[in-house]
């Protein structure tokens, strides 16, 4: 094996994804996917970590395809967070519904659209203009029009106008995934 190989996850059709690469991508979202099940921030980091050391040690011709290396994670990581809390449980007597509610598929399946969500729309509000950008990050911070305005220095009017096409521009790159979502749901 070459040194590039040694740093690559190498998917069945051979195409690669750099383990570097796929890690800095997806520690943010699998971290809040982890955040779904526990409250301790270095619980969740510890068990995405484990995460990511077991798609090292099956990196060769292991997965399918990009989506079944996120799904693998994806299960990987609900599974070691509701044994987390039912061993937590055991020890502090935490409700066995809420344990029961963690680990069933229908948590899972929201968690998962609800994080994989959040994690496209981030990802479509960084390709906005500069202005259109920093008004959706204040308005999804939960600012009204007027405190934005107030913190950028600029109308109300303004705003409204960066805030109606950012909506466009978001609705349009967010569409097929809406659409992905609603299948999602009606298979459920």
């Amino acid at each position: 094996m070459d040194n590039k190989a040694d740093k690559d996850i190498i998917l069945r059709d051979g195409s690669r994804i750099p383990f570097e690469s796929f890690f800095k991508k997806g520690f943010p979202k699998f971290f809040a996917f982890a955040g779904r099940f526990l409250s301790e921030p270095f619980t969740q980091e510890d068990i995405v970590q484990e995460a990511y050391i077991e798609v090292w040690s099956r990196r060769h011709t292991y997965f399918e395809d990009e989506p079944s290396l996120d799904g693998y994670m994806y299960t990987f990581i609900k599974n070691k967070c509701v044994d987390h809390l039912r061993h937590i449980k055991n020890k502090e007597r935490l409700s066995s519904q809420e344990v029961q509610a963690k680990a069933s598929d229908e948590f899972l399946l929201q968690s998962l659209i609800d994080e994989e969500a959040r994690f496209l729309l981030h990802q479509a509000v960084r390709r906005l203009t500069p202005q259109c950008q920093k008004v959706m990050q204040l308005h999804l911070a939960g600012k009204k029009i007027k405190e934005i305005a107030q913190e950028m220095g600029i109308s109300e009017v303004t705003v409204k106008f960066h805030k109606a096409s950012a909506f466009k521009q978001l609705y349009k790159s967010l569409r097929p995934l809406l659409l992905r979502i609603i299948t999602m749901r009606k298979k459920f």
